[in-house]
């Protein structure tokens, strides 16, 4: 086989070999493995190789005969001195290694004898753990099994001063990388319960400290391998990273009716990985402890420490478990509760044990046990624990349907179920500061129920699963009702803050109808805003974000305390910039610019543009920052007394942005030329086409939003232009733009704008019906 054919040669036989049978995975990766094989043995003997001395072994993925069709090599080349000297070890490397990089393949690739191999495995942990897949490819078998047993008894000679180690990577791995479970994009090498995970529970089992179970791992390993085939093949690249524009084709390779039923199988595969690789390291490390350390007594008398705590929760040897004999309804919520708190892990009989009770709906003295255990420090760890078994979803009615459900928006770090516990322990910060702790517990533990298949609006219809939910868990009916509403309304006064015009008392109104006119509510409210989105990730929550939400918060919290409002210095906008700006072009007549004083550490800077306020006023201002690749992630546009006073906040510190001189004469300029239809074509790189069905615009009209202006929500992809293109079809159209809300969540654009006609009133029907397709068009350009 020629060199440069290998790459095709390897992707042909996996697609050929084919997904349509679960089980096939081994054998078509073990005939891939043979593939590559006989390829390296025509090289060897290509290369003049001596006939004896010398071997190639491979390690890794090809070592283990589990390579994926774009994966790299690694192979050594063993070598015994005695028989073959350096200047012949380095002539027959060169010949080896140069036609593999030929091929376009890579290698990764070492030239050692076995002492040097065990000498390796003794000073590199990584090094040790690959050299254990070790695997005659060509030449002395000898030479390759004398160096397998020297790195098998360098291995476990050192497993027990080398268990700290182990555990340091893979803690440090979770820690970079994250759950692959939970991830929207998941890395099915790298991330906790890939790939990786189950080479290092297998190099504990080589260790002879601890073992596994094989089949799980087994099996869990080849819907991974799958999935890692089918990325590969369809991308024709060597990466593990399953973005979303992939995650259908290959959902479809692996024989899975949609990209979410696929991820909802490797969640699986990667919760028993890492449940299988956490009890393995319990189990090591219990090999390894100090015996005093956990034993009471002498001789014959010696036995585990024991520690008896109330309801019958037992902690011994580094575990929280249950006294069988003792029958206290309380007994496995507190167990639970004191794992949550302690961040001891539930032992595997108690949790086997939990899984096998009947359910049945909660006292409130359970009910109440169950909140101590959300409000514990290591709940995420315990809820993995008790999912693994199944017996959270027992718990929670609701739960089974969004246990490993994706999510599709770009904001979100993790599956439904996985966020709504990291939105329990945000939701923890906030328990000094409202009146129910305990119902902000419980609400961001179901505040997402009903992001199941097909649901059209999450909130509405996650209020009733969450109120069955409640009602189980023991809380009493007027508990029921505000968790029912918190969860209907978890969106709405973030999405009245950042998209709604707080000047307008249509806003206010709506919040407090939300609230249901109550104070208590809305505290709660505003607590799990904050929490649900510092959960969802770093793009959803910043400090102008929380500055508008807290000026709304203000303005409620004085309408339901009967006070006149207290004037307030909203820090997004700042409106003494607002009046510097509003005066300055007032005074000249023209555009002025002022960049406002930074506030917080936040890489992002606050722009307020002026002018004179006309048609094309706001399109020029959105082109200029376009032109000056200034990255937009917010911005509030008003009109003030005839003029134009629109604030932005971008990307980057004041020192990344051009001067204010500089970007005031580029806004002159692009002022008076904004009615020549040439001067306002942007030369920028188009948009690339929709890859998915997220990237699809969505345009819609807010009925009831306003009583003064007609007020439409774009929602598109974002990019450089687009506001500047949605800006554009305004002024095309005619219409007045009275004010905007612009924000960028993730990779989205969400941009709120109250439109009138040229004589300041409400849109008409067919207006309205235009502009909406006008934006569409503008969104997808």
């Amino acid at each position: 086989m020629p060199s440069e054919a290998l790459s095709a040669r390897r992707l042909t036989h996996v697609l050929h070999a084919g997904f349509a049978d679960p089980a096939a995975g081994p054998s078509r990766r073990n005939d891939h493995a043979a593939l590559v094989d006989e390829w390296l043995v025509s090289l060897w003997a290509g290369a003049g190789a001596p006939a004896s001395g010398a071997a190639l072994a491979a390690i890794g993925s090809l070592g283990r005969r589990d390579l994926g069709p774009v994966s790299d090599l690694d192979l050594v080349l063993l070598i015994d001195p005695e028989q073959v000297d350096a200047e012949e070890s380095a002539r027959l490397a060169s010949a080896l290694w140069y036609p593999i990089w030929d091929s376009g393949t890579s290698l990764d690739h070492a030239v050692r004898s076995p002492a040097q191999c065990e000498e390796v495995a003794g000073e590199d942990l990584r090094a040790a753990i690959s050299l254990l897949d070790l695997r005659l490819v060509v030449g002395q078998e000898s030479l390759v099994a004398d160096a397998s047993a020297r790195v098998r008894a360098q291995w476990r000679r050192g497993a027990r001063r080398r268990i700290g180690e182990l555990v340091d990577l893979a803690e440090d791995r979770s820690h970079r990388y994250g759950p692959l479970a939970h991830s929207t994009e998941p890395n099915l090498k790298s991330d906790r319960g890939g790939l990786r995970d189950v080479t290092v529970i297998r190099a504990f089992a080589e260790s002879w400290l601890a073992d596994h179970d094989h089949a799980v791992v087994d099996h869990a390993s080849r819907v991974l391998g799958d999935a890692r085939d089918a990325l590969q093949a369809v991308t024709g690249k060597s990466g593990t990273r399953l973005g979303r524009a992939d995650q259908d084709a290959v959902a479809a390779l692996t024989g899975h009716a949609t990209a979410d039923d696929h991820l909802a199988v490797l969640a699986d595969a990667a919760r028993s990985v890492t449940w299988e690789l956490h009890r393995t390291i319990r189990a090591a490390q219990a090999a390894v402890a100090p015996g005093g350390s956990a034993t009471r007594g002498s001789g014959a008398d010696r036995r585990p420490a024991l520690t008896r705590l109330e309801h019958g929760v037992l902690v011994q040897s580094g575990e929280v478990s249950v006294d069988p004999q003792v029958e206290d309804p309380l007994r496995d919520l507190s167990a639970v509760a004191h794992a949550a708190a302690t961040g001891l892990p539930l032992a595997d009989a108690t949790l086997a044990r939990m899984a096998a009770v009947p359910v049945r709906p909660f006292t409130a003295a359970q009910r109440d046990v169950f909140v101590d255990a959300l409000a514990g420090e290591h709940i995420a760890d315990v809820y993995e624990a008790l999912d693994v078994q199944g017996v959270f979803a027992r718990w929670v009615p609701g739960w089974t349907e969004v246990r490993n459900r994706p999510q599709r928006s770009a904001v979100h770090r993790f599956t439904v179920d996985r966020h709504q516990i990291e939105t329990v322990k945000e939701a923890r910060r906030f328990l000094a500061t409202v009146s129910r702790p305990d119902l902000l517990l419980v609400v961001a533990l179901l505040h997402d129920l009903g992001k199941r298949a097909d649901a059209r609006d999450h909130s509405a219809e996650g209020a009733p699963l969450a109120e069955v939910a409640a009602r189980h868990l023991g809380f009493d009916e007027d508990d029921v009702r505000v968790i029912g509403t918190l969860v209907r309304e978890h969106l709405t006064l973030v999405g009245l803050a950042t998209g709604r015009d707080l000047a307008d008392p249509a806003t206010l109104q709506d919040l407090l109808r939300a609230v249901g006119h109550d104070a208590g509510t809305l505290e709660l409210l505003r607590a799990l805003t904050e929490a649900d989105a510092i959960a969802a990730g770093p793009s959803a929550w910043s400090s102008w974000r929380s500055s508008l939400v807290d000026h709304l918060t203000d303005l409620a919290r004085d309408s339901l305390s009967g006070s006149a409002p207290v004037p307030r210095l909203l820090l997004t906008p700042q409106r003494s910039v607002q009046d510097a700006v509003l005066t300055a072009v007032r005074r000249s007549g023209s555009a002025h610019v002022l960049y406002p004083a930074p506030t917080g550490d936040e890489a992002i800077s606050q722009i307020c543009l002026g002018a004179p306020d006309g048609a094309g006023v706001f399109a020029a201002m959105a082109r200029v920052l376009a032109r000056q690749r200034i990255d937009v992630r917010s911005a509030v546009v008003l009109t003030m007394d005839g003029v134009a006073v629109n604030t932005w906040w971008v990307s980057g510190t004041q020192g990344d942005l051009p001067h204010p001189t500089a970007l005031r004469a580029a806004l002159d300029r692009e002022l008076g030329r904004r009615d020549e239809p040439a001067a306002r074509v942007l030369e920028l790189a188009p948009a690339p086409p929709p890859r998915t069905a997220d990237d699809t615009p969505v345009v819609t009209l807010l009925p009831g939003a306003s009583s003064e202006a007609t007020v439409i929500q774009v929602n598109a992809r974002n990019r450089p232009s687009l506001l500047a293109d949605v800006a554009e079809a305004i002024t095309v159209h005619q219409l007045q733009l009275r004010s905007a809300h612009v924000m960028t969540l993730g990779k989205r654009a969400v941009d709120v704008l109250y439109l009138t006609d040229e004589k300041g009133r409400a849109l008409e029907a067919p207006a309205v019906g235009r502009i909406i397709a006008a934006l569409m068009d503008a969104a997808a350009t």
